[in-house]
């Protein structure tokens, strides 16, 4: 009996131990098979609770501040001076302030990646915070008084850069055409890509042979999740975001769903040369507009002709202004004057 217990116990170890291998992409020895984490997040979004809170009375003693916490579920860091909150949705004046106070403010931390560690640990992104109104310590919302029970909207938009790194092997072959039932690889399929998290995506990437001494290779960008993104074709990356995520209608089109293209490692690799990209103005690198949240790139390179058969890592970076945004309401529970009644 006793021997047939451990014998249960023991399977049952051993089914939660591969079980979270799988899960944290380890493989036997610990080591992660795969680049990247995955998954489609970048910062989220948070009103700490009670901060503002649900309800609030407009006697003049009940002062209070919105305080934002940020997350970083994505892989990519994003820097202090990249990224601007904005609180919207309701009249400061009516609190007892001004515009300025709920504009372009920013966390008081960096907001480092989501990364595993040597042992192929998951480590989260780092938590901030921002607090509203600006002004430091003693900067407060004091509702004024309303003649009735009034609910207001407290929105934070969040406007940051961020990135996705992606990768795949291209497979090259000595003899592109005459392809033996036993090569190392098959010139014209499918080839499994790894896309890091982010709110944008890498994804069905196809190769084919066009020449003996050429090949060709498409992939697919989507935009993942309840977010707009932004890019200017002008820049390679913002320096201020005043007009990272524009609100002007005319900029806001022009800006809208684009997205920062770039073909890593082919432009210097002596295997690839002379990298082409429709849409993308350098040949390896440009700017795209997503239409329905999505965008088919396609490609071409030449190989040189003293290769031999290999499997070759290829590398795509995406970049973009991501906005996103949290709202909550408050109540401003009107309370009657002397001799009156409460509403």
């Amino acid at each position: 009996m006793n021997k047939r217990y451990y014998a249960v116990a023991l399977l049952i170890c051993l089914i939660l131990l591969v079980s979270a291998c799988k899960k944290s992409g380890a493989s036997a020895g610990g080591a992660p098979r795969t680049p990247f984490i995955g998954g489609t997040s970048g910062i989220t979004i948070n009103f700490e609770k009670d901060s503002p809170p649900p309800e609030v009375t407009d006697d003049e003693s009940f002062s209070f501040n919105a305080i934002v916490r940020l997350k970083n579920d994505g892989e990519a860091k994003v820097e202090k001076n990249d990224i601007k909150l904005n609180l919207v949705g309701f009249d400061p004046n009516d609190f007892g302030k001004n515009f300025e106070d709920l504009k372009d403010q920013q966390p008081e931390d960096l907001l480092d990646a989501k990364k595993r560690d040597a042992e192929g640990n998951i480590v989260d992104g780092t938590t901030t915070f921002a607090t509203f109104p600006k002004g430091g310590t003693g900067a407060f919302f004091n509702p004024r008084k309303f003649s009735g029970n009034t609910e207001f909207t407290f929105r934070a938009d969040a406007c940051y850069h961020y990135k996705t790194e992606a990768n795949t092997k291209v497979c090259v072959l000595k003899d592109m055409i005459n392809v033996r039932d036993d090569s190392l690889c098959k010139p014209t399929s499918s080839r499994t890509v790894y896309s890091s998290a982010a709110p944008v995506q890498v994804s069905n990437f196809r190769q084919t042979v066009v020449g003996k001494d050429k090949l060709s290779f498409s992939f697919d960008i989507s935009l993942s999740g309840n977010v707009d993104i932004f890019w200017d074709k002008q820049e390679s990356k913002p320096s201020s975001f005043d007009t990272g995520c524009p609100r002007d209608p005319r900029a806001r089109r022009e800006r809208e769903s684009n997205v920062g293209v770039e073909i890593l490692e082919m432009p210097v690799d002596p295997v690839f040369s002379n990298p082409k990209c429709g849409g993308l103005d350098a040949g390896h690198k440009g700017v795209v507009k997503l239409v329905s949240g999505k965008r088919t790139i396609t490609c071409t390179a030449d190989l040189a002709t003293d290769r031999l058969d290999l499997e070759k890592t290829v590398g795509i970076r995406l970049l973009y202004n991501v906005l996103d945004n949290k709202e909550t309401k408050v109540l401003v529970k009107h309370l009657a004057t002397e001799g009156g009644v409460a509403s």
